[in-house]
């Protein structure tokens, strides 16, 4: 099965979107603290946290803070692979080590796939070479009514 990207652009209103900023600032918050976690156990154990456990301990933070618990559990999940995945290319040699993030450079978040109405979809870049083989690039609008 081919994967499909989409590019959305999502109207909100102020409600919304301050719904949504807060949620980038508690994804921040649990990678600082999922990134302050690893190096603990590291420094006490002799090794970090594998992919399991931070996403056990994501969830077990979900659990026991009031705060997070407005985050869907999908997305701490992600939050937890994020750091794995930073991790892993440090380890590797392909990126320095994972460095503390600060909440206005947190850009995306990852929802669940169900709960969202589709407004309308167009067709953009008619003459590109992805529509002429017949994969045009598509623009979609979504309603974000449940944040």
């Amino acid at each position: 099965m081919p994967d499909v990207g989409f590019r959305f652009r999502a109207y909100t209103n102020s409600q919304t979107l301050r719904a949504l900023k807060a949620q980038l600032r508690m994804a921040c918050e649990l990678y600082n603290t999922l990134r302050w976690a690893d190096s603990y156990f590291y420094a006490r154990d002799g090794k970090g946290l594998n992919q399991t456990q931070l996403r056990q301990l994501a969830l077990d933070l979900r659990k026991q803070d009031g705060e997070y618990k407005q985050m869907h559990s999908q997305v701490a999940q992600n939050v937890a692979d994020r750091f794995y995945e930073a991790r892993e290319r440090f380890f590797k040699g392909l990126a320095r080590f994972p460095k503390e993030r600060k909440p206005h450079r947190w850009y995306s978040l990852v929802y669940p796939q169900s709960g969202w109405k589709v407004l309308s979809v167009k067709i953009i870049r008619k003459n590109s070479r992805e529509a002429r083989e017949g994969h045009p690039k598509k623009l979609m609008k979504l309603s974000l009514s449940h944040v």
